[in-house]
């Protein structure tokens, strides 16, 4: 008979409190730490990003669109904001999706009355989209709230305190918008088939 090895106890669930350490090392934890820290920084910003999402979520819902949709208008806004015409091929850059798709998601935004197509003034073969005043009343009226509320939050930062956030929140797009690269190549795992 072959000997069986001890059974392994499984490991613990890590509590809520050791999950930062996956991520992140805390070193400045313990006596005479920081009343904050870096880490609880980043915990901030991960807990901003997930209402973020939520806010989102709920706009969608309320408005009955598909996150490619509500993608697409905010950059119809954003360019109209800055008085840049923006054609169907410039939406599929931004959205990262083909002209096929672009295409499906001009005409649901067309037939919900939140798109309106011109013509280019300078070259007749290409379109300018434009969000249509349905559009923009729906997202004011969706996301009007909320964004005060977030202008509000900003506002009662001093000057050099919002400075500071913009440089850090300007500095951690850069970290995140760097592609990674391991340190040693990943084995990868072998499944039993």
């Amino acid at each position: 008979m072959v000997p069986m090895p001890p059974a392994v106890e499984p490991a613990a669930e890590p509590s809520r409190r050791d999950l930062g350490a996956y991520w992140y090392r805390d070193s400045a934890a313990g006596a005479g730490a920081p009343p904050v820290t870096a880490v609880d920084v980043l915990r901030a910003v991960r807990r901003f990003r997930a209402a973020d999402v939520a806010m989102r979520i709920r706009a969608r819902s309320d408005m009955d669109m598909n996150d490619s949709d509500m993608v697409a208008l905010r950059h119809l806004i954003a360019a109209e904001e800055r008085s840049e015409p923006i054609g169907p091929k410039d939406l599929s850059v931004l959205l990262g999706i083909t002209s096929a798709a672009t295409a499906k998601l001009l005409s649901r935004l067309e037939a919900s009355g939140r798109l309106r197509r011109e013509p280019h003034p300078s070259d007749r073969r290409a379109q300018v989209l434009h969000a249509t005043g349905r559009a923009h009343d729906e997202i004011r009226r969706v996301l009007g709230a909320a964004h005060e509320r977030m202008l509000a939050a900003a506002q009662k930062l001093t000057a050099p305190e919002q400075l500071a956030v913009v440089r850090f929140l300007d500095e951690l797009s850069g970290a995140m918008d760097e592609p990674d690269e391991p340190d040693e190549p990943v084995e990868p795992v072998a499944t039993a088939e």
